[in-house]
Order: C-alpha cells, then structure tokens, then sequence
C-alpha cells in the first residue's frame, strides 16, 4: 500500500498540487462525500486546480499510467471505450455542460470519455477526458488509440457501444488500422435488413455516410446481422472477419466489463458542487486513478472499496507517524 501511496501523491505532484492536499483527496474518496466537508483545505486545492486546463489533466493521467502499464508488459490486449455521465444540478450553463430535461433537479450532465485497455480480468483505464458540447468524439477516440499505441502493447480490438456508431469513428479506426467491433443501432434500414437475414446471420456490405467540417463524406463498412439470438437482434459494424457470427455477441460482451468499472469506479467518487470543468475532471480522474492502482497491484487481493479505506488507512497513520502495514 506504500507504494500506491507515493503514487498517488506523485500523480498530485504531477498536477502542481501539493501533498497537503493528499489526506483530504483520500478521506473524501474513502467516505464519497466532498471535499470541503472535512476541512479547510477545499479552497486552496480548487484555487490550485482552476490554473489547469482539461486536456492537460487528460495528458497528466496518462503520463502517470504510462510506465506503470508498460512495466506489465501486457504483450497483446482489447480496448473498450465508453461514456460516463455525471449529474449537474446548478443553473450556470458552460460548453462542457450537456444540456438535460430537469427531471429530479437534473439540469445537465458532464460526460467523460474513458478508453481502457482489458487484459484478462484486467480493466487497466489509461485515457480519460472530459467531453464538451458538440465535440466530435472521433478525434478524442483517435488521440486515445494514438497514446496505446506507445504503450509498447499491440491492439487486438476496440469495442464500443452504439454511442460510437458513426462513420467519422469508423473512418478514423480505419485510417489507424485499429480492428474494431462497435454495436450499431437499430435504424429502419437495418430493420428492414434483418428480415431478410438467414437463421445463422450474416455479414453484408454497406456504405455509412456523416457530415464533418460542414462537408459531406462516407466510409464503407461490413455489417454482421444476427436475427433472433437470446431473444435479440444484432447488428454490429466491424472490421473483423468470421464464419461464425455468432462470434462477434460474445466478443461483444467483453464490453460490458467497463460498465462494470464504472459502478466500481463511484464507490471512491469524490462528490462536488463546483461548476469549474478541471475541477470536476480532477475528482473523477482521482478516482479512476485508484482504479488503475488496484487494477496494477492488488485486483486479485482485495476488493476495490477495500483498497480505497487501506489507501486512506496508510497514509493516515504515515501522517501521524505510526508503522501501519496489511
């Protein structure tokens, strides 16, 4: 636990935030809660985080996973990219706000694109960015398969839902030779495609076209059509090649493990109330950094929450001078 202790303070130190901050950062992940609950420290750390800008922050995570991930020495591993939301409660509107209904008090979302490299039962997030409105989520995807590739590690695949079905993501994946299994949307199109598909599924040909820069282009695509399987219809847009369809569902619930990190991931969720955009990136990296940690060094050990109270035990008692070890 040592050792994910000077990581920590060195990921703070990275961001030019002091190690007096590192107690309260751990205590408010340890319990969720805010911050300026347990102190008086809230001010001075937020005063220190409103000097970065989002796309350092993004940068600074990576350089932190980078030798980390490298020393594993993975060889071979997927990629799964996802979007999480978090809820926006405040009447201040700003470019990274999402605009939302208001329903229970919900006045917009703040939306973080997270790429992570699975290995096994490994989900080892190396990417991590803070969407604004209106962003053409293609050239956040291509900067993550950009920072993979030098880690040293060969890419199988990328996975991805249908929020990532779109021929600027495709063609960039192309363009970057990056395999990918992205599972599309039931479009009336595509409906009207399945009627006509045989039992065992099929592949098909197709054409997608999007609109980028005010100019019109397309890409070209293969389509796996599945009719009926679990009770389901299936339709992905891929660049792998099988006999077998059917292969393409299990290779797609691989996908579903990054949900299962993001439900992992808030049990060490900072809350927060400021608007500020580094800010908030700060408080969801902090804890997708404790993710990366546990995922390196103790996954097969203990549990994340467990991780997360020891990361805060250990560094309590290395404050007030006592030896505490597990």
């Amino acid at each position: 636990m040592k050792c994910c202790n000077n990581d920590v303070v060195a990921f703070l130190k990275n961001v030019c935030i002091s190690e007096n901050y590192a107690f309260d950062v751990l205590k408010a992940s340890n319990l969720n809660t805010y911050v300026e609950t347990l102190g008086n420290k809230a001010d001075g750390l937020h005063y220190h985080l409103d000097k970065l800008f989002p796309d350092d922050l993004s940068e600074m995570f990576f350089k932190f996973s980078k030798p980390r991930i490298t020393r594993l020495k993975l060889g071979i591993a997927d990629l799964i990219a996802d979007i999480t939301e978090e809820d926006f409660y405040g009447d201040t509107a700003g470019i990274y706000i999402h605009g939302w209904t208001g329903e229970d008090g919900v006045k917009g979302k703040f939306r973080y694109l997270v790429v992570a490299a699975l290995f096994r039962n490994q989900i080892i997030p190396f990417y991590v960015a803070i969407l604004p409105v209106g962003c053409f989520k293609a050239d956040y995807l291509g900067q993550a398969v950009d920072w993979f590739n030098s880690l040293g590690i060969k890419a199988r695949k990328v996975i991805m839902d249908k929020g990532f079905y779109s021929g600027d993501i495709i063609n960039t994946l192309q363009l970057k030779k990056m395999k990918y299994l992205i599972f599309a949307p039931k479009k009336k199109l595509y409906r009207c495609m399945l009627e006509s598909v045989p039992d065992e599924g099929t592949v098909i040909q197709h054409e997608i076209p999007y609109t980028k820069d005010k100019s019109g282009h397309s890409t070209k695509i293969n389509l796996a059509l599945i009719k009926d399987y679990d009770g389901y219809d299936w339709i992905f847009a891929t660049s792998l090649v099988f006999k077998d369809v059917k292969r393409y569902i299990k290779l797609y619930k691989q996908r579903w493990n990054i949900e299962t990190m993001f439900r992992v991931h808030d049990e060490a969720k900072i809350k927060t109330k400021s608007v500020k955009t580094a800010t908030r990136l700060f408080y969801f990296i902090i804890s997708m950094l404790f993710l990366l940690l546990w995922n390196i060094y103790q996954k097969n050990q203990v549990t994340f929450k467990l991780f997360v109270m020891r990361l805060y035990e250990t560094y309590f008692c290395k404050t007030i001078g006592i030896d505490y070890t597990f």
